[in-house]
């Protein structure tokens, strides 16, 4: 079974922030060992999906209706502990220079159409 560390701080965004290109994104830390760590996080500008590789982090841009973190990872944690488990780190070589780490990308694809259909309902 897999380890999923939620992190419930909640990132605010003042309607300012809002103005200027804040947003929100739902990320999730593959860690390694079954083991993974979800969070939100506030941004002013757009993540670079390379430069989050290679620290194990993969994200999805969420909308600002998103209002409802534990909810929403719980209608997405099958698919969620699946991307757990499957992720581990690797050493980057010639083929994968910037990617930390090994995932089951239909997993990810998954928890992104979930938190996407969470923010509609």
């Amino acid at each position: 079974m897999a380890t999923l560390n939620v992190d419930p701080q909640w990132p605010e965004i003042t309607p300012l922030q809002s103005l200027t290109g804040w947003r929100r994104e739902f990320c999730v830390e593959l860690i390694g060992d079954g083991a993974a760590r979800v969070f939100l996080r506030a941004l002013a500008a757009s993540s670079f999906k390379a430069k989050e590789l290679q620290r194990g982090l993969l994200f999805t841009r969420l909308t600002t209706r998103f209002q409802d973190l534990a909810g929403c990872v719980e209608s997405v944690r099958a698919d969620l502990e699946t991307l757990a488990q499957s992720g581990r780190r690797v050493t980057p070589n010639k083929e994968n220079l910037f990617s930390v780490v090994v995932y089951d990308r239909e997993a990810w694809e998954r928890v992104q159409a979930g938190v996407e259909r969470w923010q509609r309902r």
